[in-house]
């Protein structure tokens, strides 16, 4: 059975979070509650906790605050996290970039059911200290930017900076990053996602199986169909319909 607790300063929110766990994941007991950074904390060093519910907005404090504690203390185990948030739009995003899970509020009974299945998938094996570390990382280094991301692959995860990307190339249900002077990197997720995720941070799609850092444009070649040639010598066809778009983004360049 997975242990958890319910960190979250709404008394309200808890409670209902904690019926909905009840109704919907029977196979896991809340072990604790608490509405603080620090009540969060003695609660985790207190007993084994196989997953942490994470408000972000915890009354003046933030739950990245808790985790950040937590990154730093070398004695206390860190637990599965399922972050929680109403509205706050850098967050999901930076805890997007991180691989990590979060829930909006209010919580969707079938997406809670989800994240507590990949957790229980997951039990056992080795927590994301990487995972946290970035996003730990992303939320000291600017309010509104993340500089890193993580990458999962067969292999394991991969921290990257948004500036050594060069391209992202589809391959089936798969996504190859391609990187400024380091090795490619096959992701275990569509380029869609990617395509999702990094909007508005300087890559653009402009042939479905293509995601261009514009950063690294070069050359626009218009015979052949139309194609980019990319400082890293590549050829990325573009598409007739976002021609117009690439054309409006070489003139502001």
């Amino acid at each position: 059975m997975l242990q958890a607790i319910l960190i979250d300063d709404e008394q309200n929110s808890r409670e209902t979070l904690a019926g909905k766990l009840d109704l919907f994941c029977p196979e896991l007991e809340i072990v604790g509650e608490g509405g603080s950074v620090q009540e969060g904390l003695d609660l985790i060093k207190s007993q084994e906790v196989d997953l942490l519910f994470l408000d972000i907005d915890l009354a003046g404090e933030s739950g990245f605050d808790l985790l950040k504690a937590l990154t730093e203390d070398e004695t206390a185990s860190t637990p599965a996290v399922v972050f929680i948030t109403a509205h706050d739009e850098f967050a999901i995003q930076a805890i997007k970039f991180s691989a990590l899970d979060y829930l909006l509020k209010p919580v969707d009974p079938e997406e809670l059911v989800k994240a507590v299945r990949k957790v229980e998938s997951e039990k056992g094996l080795p927590k994301k200290a990487t995972n946290f570390n970035v996003l730990v990382e992303n939320i000291r280094q600017a309010s509104d930017s993340p500089k890193k991301i993580v990458i999962p692959t067969s292999d394991g995860m991969h921290v990257i900076r948004l500036s050594d990307i060069v391209r992202l190339e589809s391959s089936s249900n798969y996504t190859t990053f391609f990187l400024n002077g380091q090795k490619n990197l096959l992701a275990s997720k569509t380029l869609k996602e990617f395509d999702m995720m990094l909007e508005g941070y300087s890559f653009l799609r402009f042939h479905k199986s293509h995601l261009v850092n514009v950063n690294f444009l070069k050359k626009y070649v218009q015979t052949d169909g139309g194609y980019l040639i990319l400082e890293d010598g590549s050829r990325i066809p573009v598409a007739n319909r976002k021609k117009e778009q690439l054309m409006s983004l070489l003139k502001n360049l």
